[in-house]
């Protein structure tokens, strides 16, 4: 969504007012890259060049977890084209997607075949594969299906087309439905739904208690095991560290999903079974206990614990009581809410995009520049905001985009700003969809001298005071951002950016960064919050 100056950080300059030191203009030799932290420790499969050994193709990509799940698609047609004569039309849906283009269409699904109705409601949904990171394109084709199997003589009523991100993000999408010969006639109604990828995160942790003594020259070395227990049959799910020499352990927490535990069933049964670990035999049974999670889950209300059992000491001991107790210490559930939850739930998604314009990408004019536009006008630059930005503009309710460029000399004064609107309008930087970012940033190229250094921290604060700013939209829904930096190098004020970073930890925003060009981009990955929480979360 747009931005303006109604978003809580001081204007920064267009075009014609000058901002930070002082440069030379194009001229500017670009500086070493900051030193990383003495604890930095890289990963010694990324040589920083090319992609990680055995990693996809961006195109070939499939998510995992919280951004990819299923959505169901329900279709509703009003004033549908009647092509028969002596009867009202027999409506059926096809259902084609394309993970390519608009041209590579293939059959997804289709409904029911609704007999002599013009205004039909359709019972059967079609599922769709979903992965935020993918632009799926669908194609609805409405026909008259007057045989009595497949629709191979159909009459073809209408077809209309839609990305599944707009259906994900609108829910309800009515669309037109447009013959090649006759033209418009009838709508298409669109409801998408989708199958939780919600988690349930179970935190638990045990102690046990006068365990059995099973070592002859010293205590027990107890750890546990935790089994899930379906039809009767056991499937290990989780085993604890060993505590050596105590009778009385404490293990550490563990963290599983409900799913994993327990199929999500709060009633459904647990078994845990209680070892004492041996280096050189078989690991000798203490007990066992069979409990719920909803059990567990009365420990905010009273003590929680379990006999162990040994099977083959009870049925020889009248008097056998137990072979020691498991405590539950701790046992916390907290949900995880997938994409797909936050988009259905009215989350709105906006984008702001910042260009490198340091001296490093070579001047615009010369073709092994990184910033020179080919005939159809396009380089690595528009080609990597033009992917980003088609999948995100689905969910974004206004299509406007605040873009920025950084460690740019701009006229007339050539003086170096690191967050200046591409438009040249700081009080707007606003750019009308993807082309008018892109028309905006050829703009610039032609107005703004390339100099440096690669600066990011001031761009990264500006995201930040908008993300709090956008944190609930004009549509009443939350907002979230996205700040998408596109760079040929590494940053040069990196502790700088690692700071600002984490001052946006609690601030609604992801910063994608886009290396563009050969450099070595390896020292970049100490930003990576997925393998480190010193930059917390990028």
């Amino acid at each position: 969504s747009g931005i303006n100056a109604e978003y809580g950080g001081a204007p920064q300059p267009g075009y014609g007012a000058p901002a930070a030191p002082a440069g030379q203009g194009y001229a500017v030799s670009q500086p070493q890259p900051a030193p990383l932290p003495s604890n930095y420790t890289p990963n010694p499969a990324y040589s920083g060049h090319g992609p990680l050994p055995g990693a996809t193709n961006v195109k070939d990509i499939k998510a995992k977890g919280a951004n990819a799940g299923t959505v169901i698609l329900n279709f509703t047609c009003k004033g549908l084209r009647d092509r028969d004569v002596l009867s009202k039309s027999d409506p059926q849906i096809l259902l084609y997607t394309s993970v390519k283009n608009r041209a590579n269409y293939t059959l997804q699904g289709r409904t029911e075949k609704v007999k002599n109705n013009l205004n039909p409601i359709f019972g059967t949904g079609i599922d769709i594969p979903y992965i935020f990171e993918r632009q799926t394109f669908c194609k609805v084709v409405v026909v008259d299906d007057d045989s009595d199997g497949l629709a191979t003589d159909a009459d073809n009523l209408g077809e209309a087309e839609f990305t599944l991100g707009q259906a994900v993000s609108k829910k309800t999408l009515e669309m037109e439905l447009r013959h090649r010969r006759w033209g418009v006639k009838g709508t298409c109604i669109v409801s998408a739904s989708h199958t939780t990828n919600t988690k349930e995160l179970i935190t638990l942790q045990f102690e046990g208690g006068h365990l059995d003594r099973k070592d002859t020259f010293g205590k027990s070395d107890p750890y546990f095991e935790i089994f899930r227990v379906t039809g009767g049959q056991e499937a290990l799910v989780k085993r604890s560290e060993v505590v050596y020499n105590n009778l009385n352990p404490r293990w550490r927490q563990i963290e599983i999903t409900s799913t994993q535990l327990c199929n999500g069933d709060d009633s459904a049964s647990i078994r845990i079974k209680v070892w004492d670990y041996d280096t050189t035999a078989a690991p000798d049974l203490i007990g066992i206990c069979t409990t719920t999670l909803g059990q567990m889950k009365k420990i905010k209300k009273e003590i929680v614990e379990f006999d162990l059992i040994h099977p083959k000491k009870q049925a020889k001991k009248k008097s056998y009581r137990n072979s020691g107790v498991l405590k539950v210490l701790q046992c916390v559930s907290v949900k995880t809410w997938s994409f797909l939850d936050y988009v259905s739930s009215g989350l709105q998604l906006n984008c702001m995009v910042a260009f490198d314009f340091t001296a490093s990408n070579g001047h615009p004019n010369t073709p092994a520049s990184l910033h020179h536009l080919n005939a159809q006008g396009v380089n690595q630059y528009t080609m990597a905001w033009t992917a980003i930005g088609q999948v995100v503009q689905d969910y974004d309710w206004d299509k406007e985009f605040p873009a920025y460029g950084f460690g740019g000399a701009l006229p007339p004064n050539n003086q170096v700003s690191f967050e200046f609107a591409l438009n040249a309008n700081a009080q707007n930087p606003n750019c009308a969809g993807i082309q008018g970012v892109i028309q905006a940033y050829q703009t610039a190229l032609q107005n703004v001298a390339l100099s440096g250094p690669t600066n990011c921290a001031p761009i990264i604060r500006t995201a930040t005071r908008y993300a709090n700013a956008c944190a609930t939209t004009p549509m009443g829904g939350q907002g979230y951002l996205i700040l998408l930096i596109l760079t040929d190098g590494q940053f040069t004020d990196l502790q700088a950016c690692v700071q600002a970073i984490q001052q946006a930890q609690q601030s609604p925003l992801s910063i994608i960064i886009v290396g563009v060009g050969n450099a070595d981009f390896s020292n970049m990955e100490y930003l990576d919050g997925d393998r480190t929480n010193t930059a917390g979360r990028t």
